[in-house]
This record gives C-alpha cells, sequence and structure tokens, in this order.
C-alpha cells in the first residue's frame, strides 16, 4: 500500500447512545470470535514514542478478516464477503475520537489501510478489537517486498506471496526446486511480511505465525531438524512449516534466522559460528532461543545481527572481522553491544550496517571497498557515519545499498559491477548515492539485483537476471528498472470526502432553517468527477435518507488534493433537541463508495433550548479474546457532548450477540 498525505476528515458522530450500543453489539460480536491477537506492547511503545516525538504516525493498520478467509467462495459470497470487510473499516473509524485523524487511503477489497493519526487516535486502533496490528506505514511496505541472493518476493494487495528466481534449494517454497525461475509463481495466502535468507525464507501470515522454507543445513528454518541426504548435501524443505507463533517481525541471515515476539523478545536460531545468535555462545541452534527483550526489529547480514530496542536504542553482535558491528573493535561479538540511540528502523548487508534515525538521517558503517556505506570513500567505518538526510526507508543488498527519501526518490550506491545500483551502468562501484526513480513507495536488495515498489503499486527490478531474479520471465540483465510480471501498476483513481460542515445558526430555533457550509475534497490519486452532494437535517441517528427538507449540489471536477466549498441553504432544523446532519457525496444513502468508508459523513447540532447529549466515546475489553463460554471485563467511556449537564440514565451492554443488534438477552 501506497501512503499519501491528503487533507483532513471530518469525523463521522453518531449522537445517540442507542445506536452506538447496537454498533458496540457488533464490535463485541467480532472481538470475541477467532479474532487474531493484537500488536504487540512492545512495539505500542515504539509507535507511542513516535507520536510523542512527532504528534502525528502514519500508521499501516490491518483489520480483523471477518468469517474464516481462508474458505473458498463463490463471486456472490466474495462480494458479501468484500462488503463486510468494508464495513469493518467503516465501523473502526467511527469508532476513532473525533479529529484524531486523517489522510485515510484504502484499495477496495484489501485488509489493510494506512491512515495519519495523533496520540487519541493511535490508542483507538491500539485498543480496538477490529485491528489486527499497526505499524509505521513505511516499515510495513518495507517488509512487503524482499530479495536476498538471486531470489525475490513481493507480497500483493490480497495477501498472496508470490517468489521468483533461484529456487535450487527449495527457498522459493512453491514445492519445485528449479535453479532458474523466471515467472513469478504464488506461494501462500494470507501473508503480512516476507524476509529472505541466502537460501531459505521466512514469511509472517496474518495471523501472527511465522513459516520458513528453504535451506536448513544448519538449523535455520527453526523446526529443531537438520537433515542429511544421501548425497553428502544438506537436505532442504521444499514448502512452507510453521515455527512459532504470536511473531511481528523476522530477518535472515545467511545461515541463521531472528524472529520478535509480540511482548518484544527476541529469537534466534541456526548457524552461530560466529555469535551470530547473540546468546552469547557459539552453539548451533537448531530451534530459537531467546535473546533480548524489547525488541521492536531486527536485521541480519551474513554473519552479524542488529536489533532495535522500543527506547531507539540500537544493538549489534556477531561477526566483526569487517567491524559491521558498529561498536569501535573488530572483534566478534557474542552478545549485543549498543552501537546509536535515537534509531526507527535498521538493515544490513553482507558485512555493511545501516540505521535510519528518527530526524530522517541515514548513517552506516562496516565493510567499505566497494562504496557500500555511501560516505563517499572506500575506507572501512568501525563506527557509524552520516551518509545523507531527508531519509524515509533503506535495504541493503549483498554489496550496495538503496536509500528512499521523504519524496519518494530512490537512490543507489556500492558495488555496480551488475547494474544493481540502477543508474544505467555497471562498472566499478558508487562510493557516492545516485538518484535511481521516483514515486517510489519500498525497496530491497540482493546480490546482484534490486527490487522497488512504486507508489503507484508497480514493482521494477533490474541488475542481473541468471536466475530469473527480475521477474520480467525473462533471464536477461538489466541495468535499467523493468516491470515485474503480475505486478502492474494500481489503477488511480480519484477519492472523494466530506471534510468540512460548519451550521448556521449552529444552535437554530425550534422549527426554523439551518444552512449547511460543506466542503468536499479529493483524496484520491486522479482527478475526478465527485458527483452530487445530498444533505439532511433532523435526521434519526440511523440512516434513513430522503425526507422532507434535504438538499443537494452538484460538484465540479476537482483535482487531486483540491477541495470545493458549497452552502445548501434552508434545510428544516426540526423540533427542540438534539439533532443530526447527515451528508452524502459520491454515493447514495445506503451503499458508500467501494474504496473509501468514510465518505458519509455527519454531525450533531442542538434545536431550540440547551441540552445534555451522551455518546459512547471508547470500549475496551479485557482479555480482548476470552476463552470459550469464559467472561471478560467491558471499561466504557460515557462523554456529555451536549450543551448543557444532565443524568445519562442506565448504560446497557450485550456481549455475544449476532451482527444484527439484539438487545436484552442473557448475560446484559
Amino acid at each position: 500500500m501506497s501512503v499519501r498525505s491528503v487533507g483532513r476528515r471530518f469525523l463521522p458522530r453518531n449522537r445517540y447512545a442507542g445506536a452506538i450500543l447496537c454498533c458496540f453489539a457488533l464490535l463485541l460480536s467480532l472481538a470475541v470470535g477467532d479474532a487474531p491477537a493484537q500488536t504487540p506492547a512492545a512495539t505500542d511503545a515504539a509507535l507511542r514514542a513516535w507520536v510523542a516525538r512527532d504528534l502525528w504516525l502514519r500508521a499501516q493498520v490491518d483489520l480483523v478478516l471477518p468469517g474464516n478467509p481462508a474458505v473458498p467462495r463463490d463471486a456472490t459470497q466474495e462480494a458479501l464477503w468484500q462488503a463486510a470487510l468494508d464495513q469493518t473499516a467503516q465501523n473502526l473509524l467511527l469508532a476513532l475520537p473525533a479529529g484524531s485523524y486523517d489522510s485515510v487511503l484504502r484499495l477496495a477489497g484489501t485488509s489493510s489501510l494506512s491512515v495519519r493519526v495523533n496520540a487519541a487516535g493511535l490508542d483507538g486502533l491500539l485498543t480496538s478489537p477490529l485491528v489486527v496490528a499497526v505499524a509505521a506505514a513505511a516499515t510495513a511496505e518495507q517488509q512487503r517486498i524482499a530479495s536476498r541472493l538471486e531470489t525475490s518476493f513481493a507480497i500483493q494487495t490480497d495477501g498472496s506471496l508470490w517468489g521468483w528466481g533461484t529456487g535450487g534449494n527449495g527457498q522459493i517454497g512453491d514445492g519445485g526446486h528449479s535453479v532458474v525461475h523466471p515467472a513469478t509463481s504464488q506461494v501462500l495466502t494470507g501473508v503480512a511480511a516476507v524476509a529472505a535468507g541466502q537460501l531459505h525464507t521466512l514469511v509472517l501470515r496474518t495471523d501472527g505465525s511465522l513459516w520458513t522454507w528453504g535451506n536448513n543445513g544448519t538449523g535455520q528454518l527453526g523446526n529443531g531438524t537438520t537433515t542429511f541426504a544421501q548425497s553428502g548435501f544438506n537436505s532442504d524443505q521444499w514448502v512452507p512449516v510453521a515455527v512459532m507463533g504470536g511473531v511481528t517481525t523476522m530477518a535472515g541471515g545467511y545461515y541463521h534466522s531472528l524472529a520478535v515476539q509480540r511482548d518484544g523478545s527476541l529469537w534466534a536460531w541456526g548457524d552461530n559460528a560466529r555469535g551470530q545468535l547473540g546468546d552469547g555462545t557459539l552453539t548451533r541452534r537448531l530451534s530459537p532461543v531467546q535473546v533480548m527483550s524489547g525488541v521492536v526489529a531486527v536485521a541480519a547480514g551474513a554473519y552479524h545481527s542488529l536489533a532495535l530496542k522500543t527506547d531507539g536504542t540500537l544493538w549489534a553482535w556477531g561477526d566483526n572481522y569487517r567491524v559491521q558491528v558498529g561498536d569501535g573493535s573488530g572483534s566478534n561479538r557474542t552478545r549485543p553491544v549498543q552501537v546509536l540511540t535515537g534509531v526507527v528502523a535498521v538493515a544490513a548487508g553482507q558485512e555493511f550496517s545501516l540505521a535510519l534515525r528518527g530526524d530522517g538521517s541515514l548513517w552506516a558503517w562496516g565493510a567499505n571497498w566497494l562504496g557500500m556505506l555511501g560516505d563517499g570513500t572506500t575506507i572501512d567505518r568501525p563506527r557509524p557515519v552520516q551518509v545523507m538526510t531527508g531519509v524515509a526507508a533503506m535495504a541493503a543488498g549483498r554489496f550496495h545499498a538503496l536509500a528512499l527519501k521523504t519524496d519518494g526518490s530512490l537512490w543507489g550506491w556500492g558495488d555496480a559491477g551488475f547494474g544493481q545500483v540502477g543508474d544505467g551502468t555497471q562498472n566499478g562501484n558508487r562510493p557516492n548515492p545516485i538518484q535511481v526513480m521516483t514515486g517510489v513507495a519500498a525497496v530491497a536488495g540482493g546480490l546482484g539485483h534490486s527490487l522497488a515498489r512504486k507508489a503507484d503499486g508497480s514493482l521494477w527490478a533490474w541488475g542481473a537476471n541468471s536466475s530469473g531474479q527480475l521477474g520480467d520471465g525473462t533471464t536477461t540483465a538489466s541495468l535499467i528498472p523493468v516491470s515485474v510480471v503480475g505486478f502492474g501498476a494500481t489503477t488511480l483513481r480519484p477519492d472523494f470526502a466530506v471534510t468540512n460542515i460548519a451550521l448556521t445558526p449552529a444552535n437554530p430555533g425550534a422549527n426554523a432553517t439551518v444552512d449547511a457550509t460543506v466542503t468536499v475534497t479529493n483524496q484520491g490519486l486522479a482527478a475526478g468527477d465527485p458527483g452530487t452532494l445530498q444533505v439532511w437535517a433532523d435526521r434519526a441517528a440511523v440512516a434513513d435518507c430522503g425526507g422532507v427538507g434535504d438538499q443537494s449540489a452538484v460538484l465540479p471536477s476537482l483535482a487531486v488534493g483540491a477541495s470545493t466549498t458549497v452552502t445548501l441553504a434552508g434545510l428544516l432544523a426540526g423540533p427542540a433537541g438534539a439533532k443530526t446532519l447527515r451528508a452524502y457525496v459520491d454515493s447514495t444513502c445506503q451503499t458508500p463508495e467501494s474504496d473509501d468508508s468514510n465518505n458519509q459523513t455527519t454531525t450533531g447540532y442542538s434545536v431550540g433550548t440547551l441540552i445534555p447529549d451522551f455518546v459512547i466515546d471508547k470500549v475496551v475489553l479485557a482479555p480482548l479474546n476470552p476463552s470459550a463460554n469464559g467472561t471478560f471485563s467491558a471499561a466504557v467511556t460515557v462523554t456529555n457532548r451536549g450543551s448543557a449537564a444532565g443524568v445519562p440514565g442506565a448504560l446497557q451492554v450485550w456481549s455475544n450477540q449476532t451482527g444484527a443488534p439484539a438487545c436484552g438477552a442473557l448475560g446484559e
């Protein structure tokens, strides 16, 4: 998913507690089902620290999938399933506090959305029963493509994983063992992230389970075995096997693996001849062993490892022959040593390391004989040196590196022998960063090739291609980016939303009229015609459109990011009391726009005398996923958002209800 900065949303708010209780029943019915576990506490801490520093965070949110997504569906069932997924996104946005989010972007039918949130919005996401995981959008996008040696992987928007390139050790995971694999092939579904080792692969699925496949000669698959075939070569696992659950991120080195669980614990397994597991020994581990706690991100080089903790400190260990650990020594480290502070992301090449700090500065250290540090020299650096600023993400190949800047431009440096830097040449090395592309959202680097996913959803590759690692269906190398088959550009389209409503007068008299000044913004990726804006006043909390007194306006075509403001006069305010005004753009009353679950907007107003108005602001369950036939508690926050004090009356809560509200059942 690409991330785009757009105008602030106007949050819809229901004005009647009864209606919200019905929505609450729906939330509970989803929460007590087979929902995946929430985002880990360790990740929560890192995200909250980010918001505390920058005030806003652009987050990628993975939604709870309705029903069982693995069950085959015909066309009709698929349409219903997609509608339920859209409704989940709508319910999540409705539950966030007013003014706590904006910049929503979601492709129709996907289980993810990107949204910009402040501290209150982030808290709402992290505690919502409709959310599987929350991550910084740049980091999440980086984990959707991967490459190592001559193999490449990418995750489609539907969660399917595809692989191509060399598969001689079964590392593609499609059951084949072909050394040359130029065609992209589907490996798994329900995938959230992928990481590539030298000859093995790791995948994080949407339920938090970690799967591995490929070469297992040193136990790098983590399944407790390392079997030798009769030929004398280490046996390989051709198809994915489950290793552990509750995982949030992972990394693969040459012959070792790393994984972080929900509680922030870091686990390692595989080869340990140079201390790359970090457990204080040189003993090979066939199953995961715990190394650290409080970890949010990891990276693995050939024989060294990096870990980013929740407090922003970066730790490293393992092979230090080319000073890639970064502690100023040349001695191998069997336990983690602190290297930097203020770090938000990490990456590792064969014998060098990269770190992105919170201020956007990129730092590098370790081997530099081909200019892979990007500091303009070929001198090894035993401690971090600053390379560039304005960086949003980075990736490391074997001997080259790539950096994605905040403006979407991609830069490369280091070994250019196969054209992997992407500047159209393949001679010598590039010790200084060179701009390669624009409009990029994520990058990955292999032995002699590179991958880039652009903001329009297309995937591009360049460099060596002897095993088909570029994914263009050939084995012909390319010095310039070529399109990966099956990963074409996502259709660019407009996306219209009501971003502001102002009422005049704000508190009209009974049975008087009110004027609504409404702003509509195109928050999509293409210009377009928003169609008709429709506004109803004096509505109930439920969507009953077409009543007396509605107004409409045909809106002009809007460029990307453009807004238009119209005033609809003479809306009937209704009798005294609390009222709701409803506005719809690019949709009908009952049919939301397919790729935007927040284009139907409401705002409350009072008619006549000052009155109280009670709403449910927040619901938190403990435990979030109770056991079958068990019990749990619901902490419910009720706020008076009206214009006068008052008594809210009784709060009623029902759990274990059907999707349609059925109140009064046993257990209220």
